[in-house]
């Protein structure tokens, strides 16, 4: 390829506009979709990691299975659900267990907010929840170790919960709960997620979170059966979560009379599944991106074939002023090239602009696949190489004599 013949490719694509612009919509929409697909995959998958790693991706959880008020007449002879009695012995087979907490879903029977009780997730909380969930306040703090002590009867709202009730700034106001008032000194920042992930982050965008010890004092006695609803306990890293798991299972089934009337999530598990899941997803819109690709090389051949036909008096009148075999080749070769070339730029910068739309309008974090652009790019200049080739060496095999008397 040199300066001469990609000159003469420019003015071929200025001679014939349509026929070149056909051209480069196969390459375009292949190179654009491919971008796009492996991109959007990019950025769920970030979404996901995001997701379970805000939470904690180094903290294993259990969580109480729901039962039925018919049920448990029968289960509580033998087990008496997931309650605080079991933190002492989970503590002790956990090795390397760090912070450990738990939570209660309650269901206040009225309350003077302006939002529909449905909509509240009323929380009582033990000590810790903050630091193993990693909940931030956005204003305001946390509850305080003294919070739980003295049964301060204060609260920390969720972002949307506090958005909803208090527009005008939920620092400081008090609400009542059944026959209880509350005193908002926190206001959570928003959390996001994609799919479900070990402990639901949106929970806390709409919760009312109150310490437990001042739940069961005001609010509601504890529960005869599954005194708690989550045990979060913090490990040493996230592969230590796999084995928790596997040593929590027998644990806590033995300390309920041999029934399994809990669930073990460990985050790495979920992650694992995810990605998998994830990697097939690509898998399918890589090939069907590929598709589209050799779509737009064939194209690009038949294209180019239809423009050979075109030029054959061309073709032998250059054959007979002395141009060789392999210059004619060059020529349509670097006409091929540079309309992949140009339409894999194109598509590159398609497919970024759709990723950013689709990421925009779903609430998707921005990924772009750098690699996925290069070889897209890659690709492209092969599919012109490797399509241009056949029409390439068509046109130098062609016969001079024949050429100049075709019409």
């Amino acid at each position: 390829m040199n300066w001469v013949s990609i000159r003469r490719s420019l003015f071929q694509f200025r001679m014939h506009p349509l026929r070149t612009l056909l051209t480069l919509l196969g390459v375009v929409f292949g190179v654009g979709s491919l971008v796009a697909m492996v991109s959007i995959g990019k950025g769920a998958q970030e979404e996901i990691l995001a997701t379970i790693e805000s939470m904690g991706a180094d903290v294993v959880h259990v969580r109480a299975k729901p039962v039925t008020e018919t049920k448990i007449g029968e289960l509580v002879n033998d087990s008496q659900g997931l309650n605080r009695n079991d933190l002492g012995t989970v503590r002790n087979v956990i090795r390397g267990s760090g912070a450990m907490t738990f939570r209660v879903r309650m269901d206040p029977g009225v309350s003077d907010l302006s939002v529909p009780l449905a909509g509240i997730n009323t929380l009582a909380v033990g000590p810790g929840i903050f630091e193993v969930h990693n909940l931030e306040a956005a204003r305001g703090r946390r509850l305080l170790a003294l919070d739980h002590q003295n049964y301060h009867r204060v609260t920390v709202l969720g972002s949307e919960l506090a958005k909803r009730a208090f527009p005008e700034g939920a620092l400081g106001k008090v609400f009542r709960l059944d026959y209880t008032y509350f005193t908002v000194v926190g206001v959570l920042q928003k959390r996001s997620t994609v799919g479900e992930v070990p402990v639901d982050p949106e929970v806390y965008n709409q919760a009312v979170i109150i310490p437990y010890q001042t739940a069961t004092e005001e609010l509601r006695p504890p529960r005869v059966y599954n005194e708690i609803d989550l045990v979060s306990i913090r490990v040493e890293n996230t592969a230590d979560t796999l084995a928790a798991k596997r040593v929590l299972i027998p644990t806590i089934r033995a300390l309920h009379g041999g029934l399994e009337d809990f669930e073990v999530v460990a985050p790495e598990e979920i992650l694992r599944q995810r990605q998998a899941a994830q990697a097939v997803l690509n898998i399918v819109l890589i090939s069907i991106a590929a598709i589209s690709l050799l779509v737009g090389g064939i194209g690009v051949m038949n294209i180019m074939l239809a423009n050979i036909m075109e030029r054959v008096t061309e073709i032998g009148l250059r054959r007979a002023l002395g141009a060789r075999r392999q210059d004619i080749r060059n020529q349509f070769l670097t006409e091929a090239v540079l309309i992949c070339f140009v339409g894999g730029i194109i598509g590159i910068v398609l497919g970024t602009l759709i990723s950013f739309t689709v990421a925009w309008s779903v609430d998707l974090p921005i990924a772009f696949a750098w690699k996925s652009m290069l070889i897209s790019f890659a690709v492209s200049a092969f599919i012109g190489v490797t399509f241009g080739l056949v029409p390439a060496m068509r046109a130098a095999d062609t016969n001079p004599i024949e050429a100049l008397q075709h019409e």
